[in-house]
């Protein structure tokens, strides 16, 4: 006879598989029917679209407020531009004085040295000429317009005077906003860009355009004459300037004339509400800072912020992952077989040693070490059986709903099924140690299938204060039951994620197991047996 004839028997093997095989059979069976309803139904419902959906809504909420906000910066920028415009109407009046003069002063340069002048020549009887003006009106200046900086107006004015005899076609407003308003438009656009991260390239771009929307805005405010209240104008052309930017950007991206008139619309809308929110503020004496922040408020902004940020994890919550996942397969799919695990490894053992029916599978030939062995080799033939047949019906399951267009592809549900089988082995190896220990089967019942299910239900309590759940919802607290529960090791979330920490919680669980059951084995053999 050889060694593993003496370590193994198969008579005792097929006793112990006759005398457990209905209940093996109905916990196999009654996993695998919850286990494909849960798959097919969860597949057919399409769960995760209503996830999308809510997701939808918070994107659409945010593109939005941005809509908002850039309605608002520009008709900002406008009333800017509408200053400007006016303060270059009206100093525009004071610098052809200067202008005729500076004329003179070069004739007269001519005349006196017989050559026109240099390049030199004319920036020295410029600077003199904005000096005497400066002298004669400066004051008067600050008073009108104090927010300008004379010593940069001076350096602005004999720009607009050398840049006159270059472009003497310009007109005193034409040639007052080339060198003192755009050159500022283009610095501080240029800038911002270069903050925010943008090359050398998109910087200048984006600063010519900002120059380019500028001169656009000057040409539309002359339009508008005398008109001292730009509000209402600056409205309809911000209105109108969302309206075409949208609609042909639309058009750019394929859509059809009608598609991107209907979608150019409802973001005139969405501006024409946020610049109406915006004047409201501010004419019941808000700063632009606050009545910029009240029109621009998304749905996010408009609700509590533990229920926004609930909606928001909701929103990118994988419910399958849940469901199945957290669920199913760390909680309602474990339970049958612990039942399982439970009651068979009692019976194993110690159920033999307290009915007395031990005494006489040891008065044969039949070895201790034999027994220990035989029965480890069934509870573990049980668990494999069990679980090979469940790992098949969940992968027909997914193939069913979907295949890999599932939420959970196939290599996920094979990590799943062999988590909860490395699982289900450690508490087998824990529930046979207990019954090799204990001789009373009440003891080794309430010992290892008690300790057993009282991780479970930690596991249960232990969701609700898990990341699976969302934040407002969340009872941090009740996250310590996850330490008191080697079911935590089957880490379902990190499979999910991509992760590979999943795999020394498998080693851990698959050690638990080895280890239990040869300390159950070598236990066994050298207790003392009430035979």
């Amino acid at each position: 006879m050889c060694i593993r004839d003496r370590m193994f028997s198969k008579a005792l093997f097929k006793q112990t598989a006759k005398a457990n095989w209905i209940k093996w059979v109905a916990v196999t069976l009654a996993t695998c029917i919850m286990l494909a309803i849960v798959i097919i139904v969860l597949g057919n419902l399409g769960i995760n679209d209503i996830r999308d959906s809510l997701k939808d809504v918070f994107t659409q909420a945010d593109q939005e407020a941005i809509l908002k906000e850039n309605a608002v910066d520009m008709y900002d920028l406008y009333l800017t531009t509408a200053d400007v415009n006016g303060q270059m109407n009206t100093f525009s009046g004071f610098i052809g004085s200067i202008i005729t003069d500076y004329d003179n002063a070069l004739s007269q340069y001519e005349t006196d040295n017989g050559v026109a002048p240099d390049d030199a020549a004319k920036n020295q009887i410029a600077t003199q000429q904005v000096e005497a003006f400066l002298n004669q009106w400066g004051s008067i200046i600050e008073g009108m317009m104090p927010e300008l900086d004379l010593d940069e107006l001076k350096t602005n004015l004999v720009n607009v005077l050398l840049n006159h005899s270059a472009n003497p076609t310009l007109t005193n407003k034409e040639l007052l906003l080339e060198e003192m308003y755009y050159p500022e438009v283009y610095k501080n656009a240029y800038a911002l860009a270069i903050e925010e991260g943008e090359t050398e390239a998109d910087a200048v771009s984006q600063a010519n355009e900002a120059v380019s929307q500028a001169k656009n805005m000057v040409t539309n405010l002359d339009t508008v004459g005398t008109q001292t209240d730009y509000s209402e104008f600056a409205t309809t052309y911000v209105n109108n300037e969302m309206y075409e930017t949208v609609r042909k950007m639309q058009i750019d991206e394929g859509a059809t004339e009608d598609e991107a008139h209907i979608y150019a619309t409802s973001v005139k809308v969405i501006s024409n509400t946020a610049l109406s929110t915006y004047q409201l503020w501010l004419n019941e004496g808000a700063t632009q800072e606050n009545a910029k922040k009240e029109a621009t408020k998304s749905i996010s902004d408009q609700i509590p912020e533990k229920v926004s940020e609930a909606l928001e994890e909701l929103g990118n919550m994988d419910m399958y992952g849940l469901i199945i996942g957290s669920i199913f397969y760390r909680i309602a799919g474990l339970l049958l077989p612990m039942v399982f695990v439970i009651m068979v490894a009692n019976g194993l053992l110690a159920g033999q040693v307290d009915s007395g029916s031990m005494a006489y599978v040891l008065s044969t030939p039949t070895k201790r070490r034999t027994v220990t062995v035989t029965q480890m080799a069934y509870m573990l033939w049980a668990l494999l059986s069990m679980f090979a047949i469940v790992t098949a019906v969940s992968v027909v399951s997914v193939w069913i709903v979907g295949g890999n267009n599932f939420a959970i592809n196939f290599a996920e549900i094979l990590l799943f099924n062999l988590g909860a089988f490395l699982t289900m082995f450690a508490f087998a190896g824990f529930c046979f140690m207990c019954s090799a220990i204990f001789n009373r089967s009440k003891y080794s019942m309430s010992i290892g299938g008690g300790l057993t299910i009282f991780m479970l239900v930690c596991t249960i309590l232990g969701l609700f204060g898990s990341d699976v759940v969302p934040s407002a919802m969340r009872i941090e607290a009740m996250n310590f039951f996850n330490y008191l529960s080697i079911i935590t090791f089957f880490d379902t979330t990190s499979i999910l994620a991509g992760s590979l920490s999943y795999l020394w919680k498998f080693a851990i669980l698959a050690g638990i197991g080895i280890v239990t059951f040869i300390v159950g084995v070598f236990t066994f053999d050298k207790k003392d047996l009430p035979l």
